[in-house]
């Protein structure tokens, strides 16, 4: 397996070594552990549920369930933190968010979006999915990728990578 996200770090003030991570948040089933293993050269099938958050690397992993509900969502916000960039995915199937508007407007992180399973896309699909991500605050560049084919993944990577240096 070649991972090509290379654990980045830096020195904090205080002189504590920090890893440079990015977060990904989205709804359940929207595709963020099989987009960060398809980012990381891993066989999208390996995927599995995730049941809690979780470092992978230069990846924060979520589950859906803690953007879902509004309970949970604050656990998400602390973590966030963490990370340097958020990554916002939206899966072109779903027709709707349960996330809510201009959520992400309160970041001070770069926000940036992904349109996932794109080779199951049909008509105006990508385009509702590009209205929901704006609705909820992604304010950064949108991704249209396919974990499956391939497509988009080296726009996104390259991207991450820059905000990651």
């Amino acid at each position: 397996m070649t991972v090509l996200f290379v654990p980045t770090m830096t020195v904090e003030k205080d002189k504590r070594v920090r890893q440079v991570r990015f977060m990904i948040w989205g709804g359940v089933n929207a595709g963020k552990t099989t987009l960060i293993n398809a980012l990381q050269t891993t066989a999208p099938a390996t995927a599995r549920k995730t049941q809690m958050i979780e470092y992978l690397g230069t990846a924060i992993d979520t589950p859906g369930e803690y953007a879902e509900l509004g309970h949970l969502r604050r656990n998400l916000q602390a973590i966030a933190a963490d990370a340097k960039v958020l990554l916002v995915v939206q899966d072109v199937t779903r027709a709707e968010t349960r996330i809510p508007p201009n959520f992400f407007s309160g970041f001070p992180q770069p926000i940036i979006g992904a349109v996932t399973k794109m080779d199951l896309a049909t008509g105006a699909a990508a385009d509702q999915a590009t209205r929901l991500l704006r609705q909820i605050g992604v304010s950064g560049e949108i991704f249209y990728v396919s974990a499956f084919n391939g497509s988009g993944l080296d726009q996104l990577r390259q991207s991450l990578l820059t905000y990651l240096q």
